[in-house]
């Protein structure tokens, strides 16, 4: 797929892309296996970042042998999350980035592992709500299947009226990068929050630190066809 065709959409994550939540999400993990008696508990990054709470539980269930329902688990590690983010920061220059790629013409959605009343939220704390439609917020409870599957991405995509070919991801996670390669479209690998980042980097087709390390033009650049993604953005 050539790095220079025109961009039409930018399909965004949320977790770790837009808003640094990732540690959080290690930190609810380990307050709920705790809770229900596993002290210490972890799971790979590969297991947690741009996956659902859902697989998260699945998990833990077989890792540890707790007996508590998978559905409540999940929801436990949700609501402890829920309040563990509610000062996250913000990914380095991601809103003002979102605001460009409006203005050169590009079409946003957000495609998150997270469910959508998270979307709702930090959409608004970034000023973001007259850049993302309602239904181009993609959560965990708008699919079947949750990133590395790319239906979440397909379905952005759909919603922005756009081709898989002409659309564009931006990832923090192993998970979320095999999706968009599944999806068809191409990848942006953002590393500030990131692990693995050279396996990583594999899945992409360019990477770059966060949005403040992306040119003035990019996002006009992008829009016109006149960047070539594979030869890489910044460090």
């Amino acid at each position: 797929m050539s790095g220079h065709q025109a961009v039409r959409a930018l399909l965004f994550d949320l977790d770790g892309t837009l808003i640094n939540t990732e540690v959080h999400s290690d930190q609810a993990i380990s307050a709920i296996a705790a809770r229900h008696g596993i002290a210490g508990y972890a799971l790979p990054p590969n297991e947690t970042h741009g996956r659902t709470w859902a697989h998260v539980a699945q998990m833990m269930r077989a890792q540890t042998g707790i007996q508590t329902d998978s559905a409540v688990l999940a929801d436990e590690m949700l609501d402890h999350w829920k309040l563990l983010v509610r000062e996250a920061a913000e990914i380095p220059g991601a809103a003002r980035a979102i605001h460009a790629a409006v203005a050169a013409g590009l079409r946003v959605a957000i495609v998150s592992s997270s469910p959508r009343t998270v979307i709702h939220y930090f959409v608004e704390r970034l000023g973001l709500g007259d850049c993302v439609d309602d239904r181009a917020r993609i959560g965990a409870d708008s699919v079947t299947r949750g990133k590395p599957d790319p239906e979440g991405y397909l379905l952005g995509a759909r919603r922005l009226g756009a081709d898989p070919a002409t659309s564009l991801v931006f990832e923090d996670s192993r998970a979320g990068l095999l999706a968009a390669r599944a999806a068809g479209m191409r990848a942006m690998f953002i590393t500030c929050c990131a692990t693995d980042v050279a396996d990583n980097r594999l899945l992409a087709t360019s990477a770059f630190r966060d949005y403040e390390a992306l040119p003035e033009s990019f996002w006009r650049s992008l829009a016109a066809g006149s960047v070539d993604l594979t030869q890489g953005v910044s460090a």
